[in-house]
């Protein structure tokens, strides 16, 4: 699926505002053509929401050893994250082009440990974006 000039310009803004960082900004941009194609804005804002969620998670349970105490809820809540953002993306993807189904499937919805680094990955581009919007709203209410 080709993206549009506008998602192209969105993500490329995104990678600059992300200091060239993004992991998946292609499959960013296919969570955002995809939503605009079929005004689902609302699961687009979800699977960002999810995704920074996801992201935060990820970090702390990153940082906290085994033996920590909280550790086994933070692993928790990373897994129940993981389920949640695979599930937003599933229901992105029923209405995609079918290599955009191919791709989510393969790469981010198999019950695979890849499938998790690159849901990881995803996540960490999906926070950056979910700043970025923050910062647009904060920047908006300033005027």
């Amino acid at each position: 699926m080709e993206l549009s000039p506008d998602t192209e310009a969105v993500v490329a803004y995104l990678e600059a505002y992300a200091g060239n960082t993004l992991r998946k900004p292609h499959d960013v941009g296919l969570i955002l053509e995809v939503a605009i194609q079929h005004q689902a804005a609302e699961l687009a804002n979800e699977i960002i929401f999810a995704g920074a969620a996801l992201w935060r998670v990820y970090r702390l349970w990153k940082r906290l050893s085994p033996d920590s105490e909280g550790y086994r809820r933070v692993a928790e809540t990373f897994a129940g994250s993981v389920t949640a953002v695979r599930e937003l993306l599933a229901r992105l993807s029923q209405d995609a082009p079918e290599e955009v189904q191919y791709r989510f499937r393969e790469t981010y919805l198999r019950l695979a440990e890849g499938a998790v680094r690159n849901l990881i990955d995803l996540a960490h581009d999906l926070s950056w974006l979910r700043r970025l919007q923050n910062e647009m709203r904060r920047k908006g209410g300033e005027e």
